[in-house]
């Protein structure tokens, strides 16, 4: 007799629960999707204890007929494709035909569903098998509940997390999905509670105010851009309303929300140095695409899809979001007397002074030449003082401005040196007596071929005395005098600890280091001949409003926030 045999029905369905259903979350998803594609307009969402007890999705869609929504629970029944040209145009949201045999294979199903208004079909499916099934009283669309989940295979119930944690995937699941499709109207609640509700009006901007809030929705910009093959639109909220989570990019293709570690990426790159390090920018973005270009077959969930021509799709994202970005003002603005919205700078920032290089030693020519922010933009005021010894105050009719010096001088610095570095012609000088340069053995075993060779790109001239000893010959023309060593040592220790090879990536980062080492540092005085000539040079800026790594340059006090304070207006 031979080995291989065909699987039970039951145990195939277990086998593709256990690729479709890992988690409360993914049997919410499957749910909706599938009264999306029954053309709903309203979705309500209802879980008790966090969808442990259970789960219930009802919709106002189209509806099932007796013998369809007995056919639903079959396995790879459905209705959405027919023929092998309708699985590469795939232009529905649920249709594996797997999700619900799946999901009543590891719990009880109760279905009501009807289309018309005489009569209704209820069906229960527990473990695998029909339990019930009767005629009832009409509805309008489907109501499914899912309960005891995972009840019979207690190695996968171990796996799920808290009901906080189980719950929070929910949320952001559905997110996601009102994000998608705001003309349909969603509706989330737990135990009663309403966690979240859409209108569905259409205006993606109202689905955001509902997912983020208020001040967030009204700090929105809409997108939109296309190229041969992907068309983009979406919004982004100001750079200053960030968050600790990557989730709060919210991608989908055709409606349909995938997690796509790639375009997250070109959204990232996008707002690079506009928001702080390990915080994330609030967009939804949505791709429409050809159905023949993506393949959205490629996992189980369906989170994932496959692109053709990716890379012009990453670059289309990252152009139309920077061309946005570079209209938008990013100060950070107070909220009331109990809450100004700034980040505080490092303790060790604030406690050192850099003496030896100041950044008042530019002269005009050293400035970034090419401007692509809107300088109408940036705010005109009058210089008030110095606070702190770190921050620079301004007034205009709007309110009280504070600016922070360090990271006004690192953001002129880090442009000034990219410009430099990135230039093609940038020229060298020869050093008529060649500088020793001391690096310890560490650093020297570090060096070999390709650190010279990068440093050549530089226009660095490095040549080996002995161990840990170097003699330089040449450095670039943009290095102050009297800071060659100073630099060297900078840009060695940065090449040396960092794998990359990606010259974009190498330059951008050196001139991150050296803008933040060799910049106006706080708690140094500051003339107002020096104030006027730090906002002169930061208006010439590509970006004025943050540093390299995406702290706030300026904050704005409101003369209302004032007004408050003093309680001369209620």
């Amino acid at each position: 007799m031979g080995k291989i045999k065909l699987l039970d029905p039951k145990l195939q369905n277990l086998i593709a629960a256990g690729e479709v259903i890992e988690r409360i979350a993914n049997v919410v998803k499957e749910l909706v999707e599938n009264s999306l594609d029954a053309n709903a307009k309203r979705i309500d969402i209802l879980l008790d204890e966090s969808g442990f007890k259970s789960i219930t999705v009802q919709d106002d869609g189209i509806g099932m007929e007796k013998d369809d929504a007995l056919m639903a629970f079959s396995r790879h029944a459905t209705s959405k494709i027919g023929t092998e040209y309708d699985l590469f145009h795939i232009s529905t949201l649920g249709f594996r035909g797997e999700a619900l045999p799946s999901i009543a294979s590891v719990a009880r199903v109760e279905l009501k569903t009807a289309t018309n208004e005489t009569e209704g079909f209820k069906v229960v499916v527990q473990d695998g098998h029909v339990k019930e099934q009767s005629v009832i009283p009409p509805i309008q669309g489907t109501r499914i509940q899912v309960s005891r989940l995972f009840y019979h295979t207690p190695a996968r119930f171990k796996y799920l997390k808290s009901p906080q944690t189980e719950l929070s995937y929910v949320i952001d699941t559905v997110n996601r999905l009102a994000l998608a499709n705001p003309d349909i109207a969603f509706v989330l609640s737990n135990n009663g509670k309403r966690l979240l509700s859409t209108f569905g009006s259409g205006k993606t901007a109202e689905v955001i105010g509902a997912v983020y809030g208020f001040e967030v929705a009204k700090s929105l910009t809409e997108f939109s851009a296309a190229n041969r093959d992907y068309r983009i639109r979406g919004h982004f909220a100001n750079p200053i309303h960030n968050r600790a989570s990557r989730n709060v990019i919210a991608i989908s293709v055709n409606k349909r929300p995938i997690r796509d570690n790639r375009l997250v990426s070109s959204v990232i790159e996008a707002f690079a140095q506009l928001v702080p390090i390990h915080r994330y920018p609030l967009v939804a973005l949505d791709i429409e695409v050809d159905p023949q270009l993506v393949d959205v077959n490629v996992h189980p969930t369906k989170n994932e899809v496959r692109f053709s021509e990716l890379e012009n799709l990453r670059s289309l994202i990252r152009t139309t979001l920077s061309k946005s970005l570079n209209k938008t003002s990013v100060i950070q603005r107070s909220h009331g007397a109990h809450e100004v919205n700034y980040q505080s700078v490092n303790s060790e920032e604030v406690s050192s002074v850099y003496e030896q290089d100041t950044l008042f030693a530019f002269d005009s020519s050293e400035l970034v030449e090419s401007q692509t922010h809107d300088s109408a933009s940036f705010p005109d005021f009058d210089y008030i003082g110095q606070y702190r010894g770190t921050y620079l105050l301004y007034q205009n009719d709007f309110g009280l401005y504070l600016l922070d010096q360090h990271a006004a001088a690192e953001r002129i610095r880090y442009e000034r040196y990219l410009d430099k570095m990135s230039r093609d012609s940038t020229t060298s000088y020869e050093l008529l007596v060649p500088l020793s340069l001391e690096i310890g053995n560490e650093i020297a075993a570090k060096i070999d071929e390709t650190i010279i060779a990068k440093l050549a790109e530089l226009n660095i001239s490095l040549q080996s005395i002995d161990s840990g000893s170097f003699a330089v010959k040449k450095v670039p023309d943009w290095f102050p005098k009297g800071m060659e060593l100073v630099y060297i040592d900078t840009v060695l220790t940065k090449l040396t600890d960092n794998q990359s090879t990606d010259k974009r990536d190498l330059r951008d980062e050196l001139a991150k280091l050296l803008a933040c080492k060799h910049s106006l540092k706080a708690n140094a005085y500051v003339s107002h001949e020096e104030a006027d000539e730090l906002v002169k040079s930061l208006k010439q800026c590509r970006n004025p409003y943050t540093c390299p790594h995406g702290r706030p340059i300026m904050v704005l006090i409101n003369n209302i926030d004032v007004e408050k304070w003093f309680k001369r207006i209620q």
